[in-house]
Formats: C-alpha cells, structure tokens, sequence
C-alpha cells in the first residue's frame, strides 16, 4: 500500500468493506448470471486449451474467474492487493475441493514482487478500468514476462453504444454506482499505451459487462440482441473489450 495514492487507498478500503457482498451485488439474478456467464464464454474461447497453462491472474477478487481457469485445468497464481477479497476467493476452493490452485497471494500490479517468466498467460478481467495508474500497470508487467505470454485484460470503452455513461464516469473519474475510481478508454488509448509498453494487440473481443446489471439490463433481451450483433463484428461498440496482446517479435526476455 505505500506506493499507493489517496484514490487507491479509498479504493482498498471500499473494497475490503464490500468483499463479502461483492459477487451478489454484480453477478446474480439473469442480468448479473449472463454478464458473468458471457465473460467466462469469451475467455474460454480465447484459448484453445487451457490444460497445463501456468497462469497469473492479477486482481483475482472473490475467485470467479480463478474458479473457471481451474475447472478448464490451467495452473492459478491467484494476486489481489486486498486480503479480504483472497479471503473469499479461498473459501470458494474450499467448498470445491475437487479444483487445483497454484496458490493465492497478496500482491500489486505497481509491485510485482514474483517472476513472471514461467506464465504461459497474464490476466486482468474487470481491472484494468479501476486503476489511477493504468499504463504503469500494463508497463510492469509487460516488462517482466517471457516472448511467449500472452496478457488478457478487459477495459470499460469509451466508444460503446454507452458513451454517455462513459463520458460521466471519467468526468466524475469514479464509477456511477461506487465511490471507486473508474476511467473508460478510447480503443486508441489503450492500443497506445500497448505500443508504448511493447506490446502487440492481437485480438479485441467485445462483451456488453458493466459493473451494476440490474441498473442498466431492464431490457435484458435487448442487449442480448447486442452482445450478439456487436460483440462479434463490432466488438469495440460494446462497453467491455477484451484485449489480447503479447510482446512484439525481438523482445524476447
């Protein structure tokens, strides 16, 4: 936490008091269960097979996406900067005892205190988004993996058919329904700051996921009718992207 600015530390502590209701606020009822199916669907595809992959997954939070990578067969290294949040995450692989993690641990993207070389994949799903200092996270650990990993993250994109929402967000600079800091992006935004890192984008996936489904999805089928349109042929419509990038040809650390 010392590397941390006041923002941050107001985000920990939201987030350390929430983590127990975290999941129920954003992933229940048919809204929040097919923003969170729809999210597990497109990381899926993303890979051919994630049997045997060792992969870090930065900001893990309660564990959904840990659990999905583990019942796919991938080797977890679980991160979250907040405790609680882990606390949670833990007590999911407890009550399934039948899933495999290479472990869980305290840890921020601004200090990445592990070797990154060994991991096949580098994950970020919600993340990204929530950070005051979003190309340095992108930067750390670009720095620090191997030519062959790939890094999966999602961003909340300023040219989705939510721009209005997105344009009060970052003059607000915290999410509509939390005092939590929030910022959406520009696909060019990110592409650049991919660039800058020495990143190549090899893929952009969209996916209509926003933070509180049952403010925005009173009209459930009518973004279904999206997420089937726009997501597949315009996936920088949508108000999630999830972006696939690895280092670029001579890097090789």
């Amino acid at each position: 936490m010392n590397n941390q600015s006041c923002s941050d530390k107001l985000d920990y502590l939201l987030y350390k008091k929430t983590a127990k209701i975290y999941d129920n606020q954003r992933f229940t009822g048919r809204a929040g269960g097919w923003g969170h199916s729809r999210q597990i669907a497109i990381l899926n595809n993303m890979v051919p097979d994630w049997q045997e992959k060792e992969v870090l997954e930065i900001g893990c939070g309660t564990g959904r996406i840990t659990e999905a990578l583990a019942r796919w067969g991938a080797k977890v290294t679980a991160t979250d900067i907040n405790a609680e949040m882990i606390g949670i995450a833990e007590e999911r692989f407890k009550r399934n005892q039948d899933l495999a993690i290479s472990g869980f641990r305290e840890m921020s993207v601004y200090n990445i205190d592990m070797d990154l070389k060994r991991f096949d994949y580098v994950i970020m799903v919600n993340v990204w988004g929530h950070l005051s200092k979003s190309y340095e996270a992108i930067y750390n650990i670009a720095s620090n993996v191997s030519s062959r990993c790939k890094l999966i993250f999602t961003f909340p994109c300023l040219t989705s058919v939510l721009l209005p929402f997105g344009l009060i967000v970052n003059i607000r600079r915290k999410s509509l329904s939390h005092e939590v800091t929030s910022h959406w992006y520009l696909p060019g935004t990110v592409e650049k700051y991919c660039n800058a890192a020495e990143l190549k984008i090899i893929g952009w996936y969209g996916n209509h996921y926003v933070p509180q489904p049952r403010l925005l999805f009173p009209t459930l089928p009518l973004f279904k009718i999206y997420e089937s349109i726009l997501a597949k042929y315009f996936p920088k419509r949508c108000p999630s992207v999830f972006v696939a990038c690895k280092l670029k040809s001579g890097n090789n650390n």
